[in-house]
């Protein structure tokens, strides 16, 4: 069992600083230095570097929640930022510092989400200001939400393997992508998430969705089970004759909290029609619906893919038939279920009943080996996050870090 002990928490916490400022020469270095002190902004830590030694080191250690970064080393501000967004998390402001006082630079870089760009030689007063604006609210940029992304997996039916893939995609994308994800199981009673990683339910989860004024950052992570450094669980095992009553505003504001905190949350959502499935499906930034090529199958996936425009235009949809090959002579052929949906299938999942039997029964992904399930899961990894390879293409601070 890897549940949070109070000790590990109070070590997980620390480990995200409240500011860390990468910066190149010694006399800024010193302003950076005096002003943190002045501030008392607790648990700081300013590093000799640039913007490039902020992307390699962040992309092992957790971001701080005020980051400081020297822009002179880097030919192209505009890439670096774009370089340094993929390994940041959800809700980090950034402050710019460089030589070049130039108002188109200072104006790409606010456009693409920056807080601040300061030009060398910075003055104690000027960078005190800058800080103070940003940890205050008032830098424009912290009115823009910077969340992460709100995939929900949903079955059009059931036994059509939702939970499978949420954890298998959580677990690729954390351990793969080393992004930092949080799996979330609304089944309280009968959800398999955390069984299927060899972890126990997460004993604050019902809390979290009944009391919704207990909910802050602490509380949060005090629910939340940790399957690795960058992969952490929340999911209930309630008794079976106590009806549990989920909060949509707690559901709201768990979400939230959890989109400032991770690249992704991925949620596990119950076919069940409630007001907490519709709430997640209201907000989703992305929906992946999962059927098998039955009659049945083709039939509620219309129904599901003709219900979203009304529910959530914006929401990305995928339709992904898993456990294809399973019944051959009984299937309907790619061909005829596309046709009768009026829609591509995004992705296809093979059967392979000894591959996934044996992941279950040890508790361990069945992304993690060398089969044709974890391929066609990586697929649809790289469909959802990228190939990896976008890391040199432009594109901006603010669409990073909103995954829109």
């Amino acid at each position: 069992m890897t549940l949070l002990k109070a000790s590990e928490i109070d070590v997980a916490l620390t480990d995200q600083r409240q500011l860390r400022a990468f910066i190149g020469d010694e006399p800024t270095r010193k302003v950076v230095d005096q002003v943190v002190t002045e501030l008392m902004i607790p648990n700081a830590a300013v590093h000799r570097g640039g913007i490039r030694d902020a992307i390699r080191q962040l992309g092992e250690q957790r971001s701080p929640r005020l980051l400081i970064v020297d822009l002179n080393e880097a030919e192209l501000p505009l890439s670096a930022i774009n370089e340094l967004a993929e390994v940041c998390e959800p809700g980090v402001a950034v402050i710019a510092i460089g030589t070049r006082n130039d108002v188109g630079l200072f104006r790409d870089l606010i456009n693409n989400g920056v807080s601040d760009y300061l030009v060398k030689p910075i003055t104690p007063l000027l960078l005190q200001k800058s800080l103070l604006s940003v940890l205050d609210g008032t830098s424009p940029t912290r009115h823009t939400s910077k969340l992460g992304r709100l995939i929900a997996v949903t079955g059009a039916r059931g036994g059509v393997g939702s939970t499978m893939l949420a954890v298998n995609l959580a677990w690729t994308i954390a351990h793969r992508r080393r992004r930092r994800v949080a799996l979330v199981d609304l089944d309280l009673h009968y959800g398999t998430a955390a069984l299927a990683l060899d972890l126990e339910p997460s004993p604050g989860m019902r809390e979290a969705l009944e009391q919704g004024e207990r909910i802050d950052s602490l509380f949060v992570e005090r629910a939340m089970v940790r399957q690795s450094d960058t992969l952490y669980v929340l999911s209930g095992e309630e008794a079976l004759g106590e009806p549990v009553v989920p909060d949509t505003a707690a559901l709201e504001a768990l979400l939230r909290d959890l989109r400032n905190k991770f690249h992704y949350v991925i949620v596990d959502v119950p076919r069940q029609v409630t007001s907490c499935t519709h709430h997640v499906l209201e907000t989703a930034t992305n929906l992946l619906l999962i059927t098998d090529l039955s009659l049945a199958g083709m039939r509620d996936t219309l129904r599901r893919t003709m219900l979203m425009p009304a529910v959530n235009a914006a929401c990305q949809l995928s339709i992904i038939a898993n456990r294809t090959g399973e019944y051959r002579e009984g299937e309907i052929s790619r061909r005829e279920f596309e046709a009768g949906l009026g829609r591509a299938i995004d992705a296809m999942i093979p059967f392979d009943a000894r591959s996934v039997t044996r992941a279950a029964n040890a508790g361990q992904p069945v992304a993690a080996g060398r089969n044709k399930v974890a391929a066609a899961i990586q697929e649809i990894t790289d469909k959802l996050a990228g190939s990896g390879s976008s890391r040199s293409s432009i594109r901006s601070w603010l669409e990073r870090l909103t995954w829109r």
